[in-house]
């Protein structure tokens, strides 16, 4: 069990240092979950408790209600009923289902309806400029131990929009494929293998932001050297879009959940796609023999998402309470446990599970880490184009 932990940490430890490295970017670093459900109704707000410190423990009811927009698996259901016993704070939920999406509702309303978000880091700096729908971070109210050093680091410096922090570490992952060992057990060497005549019909993928990147690699191109400039991104953009045409009638459809994907290949319905890492170790996990997480040479995509507070929150403290709370090293470990997913919570890795430990040092050991292309930062003109491209996509006739 110890060199199972050991292997993990091991495998934080790289990213740590990946992640150090990038910390003289520019707004964002060089690094997202998914069904959406109606918005929660607005419950009437409760007398807020006096302002604690960060490391105090929160209050037996303080009450209220904490309204959070985030992806899907990051407020476990366990968490919410013992962060509602612990606090009186009862918790609503909407979920997400891409950046565009959050940034969109929250730009709707300046922020107004949501309390906590979780954007991707590379989309924090230039929504705040563009829309200014966050409030700087409040770090007297951040209890900073709880975090790993070098991601909060990170973080905060590079989700710094005109010398503030607007952003803290909380759930980091990769994108890359999935295969069916038994379907497609050759499949998964490049992002190109989406395109392969004999998988016609038994391929997803979503079609969103990080399926662009990955086709662009794979077609040899740098993204995040071409997004510097308007007229090459577009250039990259349309070649990647050619491909994606080209390539529509091998795909089955476009999938857009977590539980969506987790259907579609449990029943065989398609063999290879692409995946958030814990989605296929969770299907590992579950089917040692059938699921494999697969880095192709491109290498995977990577991602962090962050706590983010709104413009408009109207209890902003039980926000923070929630951080303190969820980034405490036994709770983010049940999120690792129950999802996969990696967090910022310093000692959350060793409470991981020694299976799922496991799982993550045999299918992205350091020397995939190492090939991570890091999602960066996109200016407005990259957002559209991305935007048009997929639209394009979606609304092109198979040939």
């Amino acid at each position: 069990m110890k060199r199972q932990f050991w292997m993990l940490f091991a495998f934080v430890l790289v990213l740590a240092l990946a992640l150090a490295a990038c910390g003289g970017a520019a707004k964002t670093p060089q690094p997202q979950a998914p069904s959406s459900k109606p918005a929660a109704t607005e419950a009437p707000a409760a007398t807020e408790a006096p302002a604690q410190s960060a490391t105090e423990a929160p209050a037996a009811a303080s009450g209220g209600v904490l309204r959070m927009l985030t992806w899907e698996g990051y407020a476990p259901e366990e968490l919410v009923d013992k962060f509602t016993k612990e606090t009186g704070i009862k918790v609503e939920i909407t979920y997400i289902g891409d950046n565009n999406e959050l940034i969109a509702k929250m730009a709707a309303t300046k922020g107004v309806g949501f309390d906590l978000v979780s954007p991707t880091l590379n989309y924090v700096a230039t929504a705040q400029e563009q829309f200014g729908i966050y409030q700087p971070i409040d770090l007297s109210k951040v209890n900073k131990d709880l975090f790993i050093p070098a991601y909060w680091d990170s973080i905060l410096k590079n989700s710094e929009y005109e010398g503030k922090p607007y952003a803290l570490p909380f759930v980091w992952g990769t994108t890359a494929m999935v295969v069916n060992l038994e379907k497609a057990p050759d499949a998964g060497q490049s992002y190109l293998d989406l395109c392969d005549p004999k998988y016609k019909g038994r391929v997803t993928y979503r079609a969103k932001y990080d399926t662009l990147y990955m086709f662009a690699y794979a077609l040899g191109y740098d993204p995040a050297e071409a997004v510097k400039n308007e007229d090459e991104y577009r250039k990259v953009m349309n070649a990647v879009r050619d491909k994606m045409i080209e390539c529509k009638p091998i795909v089955r459809t476009y999938w857009d959940s977590r539980q969506q994907l987790e259907d579609l290949l449990k029943n065989d319905e398609v063999w290879v796609a692409t995946s958030w890492d814990a989605i296929a170790w969770t299907l590992m996990k579950e089917y040692p023999n059938k699921f494999k997480y697969v880095v192709p040479k491109e290498g995977a995509v990577g991602w962090f998402d962050t706590f983010a507070i709104s413009a408009g929150a109207e209890n902003v403290d039980a926000a923070y309470k929630w951080i303190n709370f969820v980034m405490k090293p036994e709770n983010a470990a049940v999120i690792i446990n129950k999802t996969g997913y990696q967090t910022a919570s310093q000692g959350a890795v060793e409470l991981a599970s020694p299976e799922m430990a496991k799982i993550v040092a045999e299918t992205l050991p350091p020397e995939k880490m190492k090939t991570i292309k890091w999602y960066f930062p996109l200016p407005p003109y990259a957002q559209d184009i991305q935007a048009d491209v997929l639209e394009q996509v979606k609304a092109a006739e198979s040939k």
